[in-house]
């Protein structure tokens, strides 16, 4: 690994590799080194000679790699939530917490550990998603009513579920809801919703489960086909 010093007190560093090559080959690498590979008649002050000529080159391709990984930092940060892509934003400060409101989510911390920046991203995402349970399960609930069924006292609980996006337990008034549907539309989440609480009035996927299903939330085979695809 060499550094040459350029007249306008630039540098170039550069890491030469000698191989039986017919052509000198140079590479401008992400981390700001130019790789050189050369056959041993190649000198080194040739070799020098050709950076320094094509110093811009080089220099303005270590801008677009820097740039291009600044971007895809950014796109990395983007969050997903009822179906759109937030964009987070990480600010200094003590308060250690993320909020997350109709245009970004913003984590304040004073940690640069990207581990910690992401738990307290996803703790954001599901306070938020908490809040639109809530919403959901009485909207439903209100549906069933007018449906002429009394559904019984239900704990909703939300879990990071592998194989099902939701589950009852009608015996127990007890309805499960996966975590990862947050990044669902509105509509596609009520489904979920609807299908679970149809299991306090059939307990399997019959016919008049479905029937039923469908009298409470029309559009719940569009919003499953969307789930299946996940």
């Amino acid at each position: 690994m060499k550094t040459i010093r350029l007249p306008d007190g630039r540098e170039i560093t550069y890491e030469l590799t000698r191989k039986r090559v017919k052509n000198v080959n140079f590479r401008a690498k992400e981390n700001g080194i130019v790789a050189v590979s050369a056959n041993s008649r190649v000198s080194v002050r040739q070799i020098e000679d050709f950076l320094a000529e094509r110093a811009d080159f080089f220099f303005k391709a270590f801008e677009q790699m820097k740039k291009r990984a600044s971007e895809n930092n950014e796109n990395s940060r983007l969050v997903r939530y009822l179906g759109r892509d937030f964009p987070v934003r990480v600010i200094e400060n003590s308060r250690e917490i993320g909020v997350l409101d109709e245009n970004e989510l913003r984590v304040f911390t004073k940690s640069t550990d990207e581990n910690y920046i992401a738990e307290l991203r996803e703790k954001a995402i599901l306070t938020r998603f908490a809040v639109l349970c809530r919403e959901l399960d009485a909207e439903v609930r209100a549906r069933l009513l007018e449906k002429g069924f009394t559904p019984p006292p239900t704990r909703i609980s939300i879990k990071d579920m592998k194989s099902r996006w939701g589950s009852c337990s009608y015996t127990r008034g007890h309805i499960s809801i996966n975590s990862r549907l947050a990044a669902f539309p509105r509509e596609t989440i009520l489904s979920v919703f609807y299908h679970e609480y149809a299991h306090y009035r059939y307990h399997d996927h019959s016919q008049n489960f479905y029937k039923f299903l469908l009298e409470l939330y029309p559009d719940y085979h569009k919003h499953n086909k969307i789930l299946k695809q996940r």
